[in-house]
């Protein structure tokens, strides 16, 4: 391992002065060695900010890296451009073999309809296709997909079916794992698929991913992460989540991650949808949607339970509950079985429609969140869904500092950009929406860094001797920056466990 020296560095809201790194820690911070080891490696900062390794505290790599080699179909603006983009992909698919894909959204779309089966089949005679829109809550079949999964007789609001009683193609939620189950996976796909993500986010300035794993792959996913680990590939370190189909498992998948590159941390449970697909779980119906509330994925008693085996297993637990009543199920859930002092660090993830009362009962019980600051800007029909009344209450994020409760960053990539510095811009800008819970620059910067270390079970993230080097250099000094400038920043160098693994320079 060289030996690392960062020259001519700000650390935020300290002075000018280099940083050298030996044998994996911070050895020295303000002036330079006297003498430098002849293979140290020296990196110029030019005045540009030092920030601790930034972390992403809520991303699918796996599920990204499937993207990078489906059909993208993030950007399409209407249902012409989503039946070319498959068509390229079923060109390349041999017959009988499934076309997978992501990223529609029929937001962008006229009239704003769901596309159907009947949109697509044409294009795609001779393989089954499954769509997922950008929020992976939600997916479009193919007629010939429907046929092989067997769904014709199947009933439930997770099947959507037209006025005739017709299959439309498109299925919710639950009913998602049972169609990706049934596609093709191997340990060597999925371990390609991450190191393509992984060379990304290092270049983002990431060094630390919480990785959910899937409720379909994660045996796959989990064995790629330990085949990568025991040959020291991985650069980055990975804080692992898994679905609730994998507690029993997680013991012996436990012992085979020796070091602490990867770490299994805890379970991934789903309490509802999204807002985009209209599934997120609210206490009152959807301005857009009158007759609509959304759905739960599990009773009362069975989160509970669910929280309760978790964590007498000795695992973190993080629920996704985006809508008012998910929140509001999970926190009765976490609450119930942690108490007030959540020694666990037991989470929310996303927590989007966060109103004062349950903001205050998170922080009486001590209940960690993680929010996406990028949802902020790409809801653009957050108030058609929600009303002029609630939409207040959407992405609170200073009131969430303001309340006491440790809340962390995260991307939610695929679904939106891994960019941790374009979160850090949505969180102190909003896009212009809702000014008032707009985060100062120390906010934001904690979201990706002590914030979210805390909320991954880590040590406090410190640019201080004796530290462990994890490290993101920015080119600029932040000094005064106006915050709607921080989307112009890249990534000089960032450095994971005291190496290099993206320079500037290459």
């Amino acid at each position: 391992m060289r030996p690392v020296l960062i020259r001519g560095c700000r650390i935020l809201g300290g002075p000018f002065c280099s940083v050298y790194v030996l044998d994996g820690r911070i050895e020295r911070v303000g002036d330079e060695p006297l003498t430098l080891p002849a293979d140290a490696e020296v990196i110029d900062a030019n005045g540009g900010t030092l920030l601790p390794g930034l972390i992403d505290s809520h991303c699918h790599p796996f599920e990204y890296g499937w993207l990078k080699r489906s059909v993208d179909l993030r950007g399409t603006t209407n249902v012409t451009g989503l039946r070319l983009r498959l068509q390229a992909g079923v060109y390349r698919a041999a017959p009988g073999e499934w076309v997978t894909g992501m990223g529609w959204d029929q937001e962008a779309f006229p009239g704003k309809s769901l596309p159907s089966h009947l949109d697509i089949d044409d294009v795609s005679p001779n393989n089954p296709v499954a769509l997922t829109r950008v929020c992976g809550h939600i997916a479009l079949l193919n007629n010939r997909a429907m046929e092989q999964l067997g769904l014709a007789a199947r009933q439930g609001g997770e099947f959507e079916r037209d006025a005739a009683g017709n299959l439309t193609g498109i299925v919710k939620e639950g009913a998602l794992t049972e169609v990706y189950a049934r596609i093709p996976r191997s340990a060597d796909r999925s371990a390609a698929d991450l190191q393509s993500v992984e060379a990304e986010a290092a270049r983002l300035g990431l060094t630390t991913l919480h990785c959910i794993v899937s409720p379909e792959g994660f045996a796959e996913e989990l064995e790629a992460m330990a085949l990568l680990e025991s040959s020291g590939a991985l650069a980055l370190r990975y804080r692992v989540y898994v679905p609730p189909e994998a507690i029993d498992a997680a013991d012996t998948w436990r012992s085979k991650l020796r070091g602490d590159k990867v770490r299994i941390n805890g379970v991934k449970i789903y309490a509802d949808g999204s807002l985009g697909a209209r599934t997120a779980a609210l206490r009152d119906r959807y301005s857009d949607d009158p007759g609509n509330q959304g759905m739960l994925r599990y009773t009362d008693t069975q989160l509970t339970s669910l929280v309760d085996r978790a964590n007498t297993k000795g695992y973190q637990v993080i629920i996704h509950a985006i809508g008012d009543r998910a929140v509001e199920q999970a926190v009765d859930a976490l609450s119930t079985v942690a108490g007030t002092a959540n020694p666990r660090r037991h989470r929310i993830e996303h927590a989007s429609l966060f109103p004062k009362d349950l903001r205050s009962k998170v922080a009486r019980h001590g209940i960690r969140v993680t929010v996406q600051p990028l949802f902020i800007t790409s809801d653009t029909w957050a108030e058609a869904r929600l009303g002029k009344d609630r939409i207040a209450d959407l992405y609170p994020l200073r009131s969430i500092f303001e309340d006491g409760i440790i809340a962390s960053g995260g991307s939610d990539s695929p679904v939106e950009s891994m960019s941790p510095i374009l979160a850090m811009w949505a969180a102190m800008t909003r896009g212009g929406d809702v000014q008032d819970e707009s985060l100062d620059m120390s906010q934001a910067v904690a979201l990706y860094t002590s914030n979210a270390a805390s909320n991954g079970l880590d040590a406090l993230a410190e640019v201080k001797e004796g530290s462990p080097a994890n490290l993101t250099l920015l080119d600029s000094d932040l000094t005064g920056m106006h915050p709607a400038l921080f989307r112009k920043l890249g990534g000089l160098a960032t450095i994971a466990d005291g190496i290099v693994v993206h320079s500037y320079g290459g």
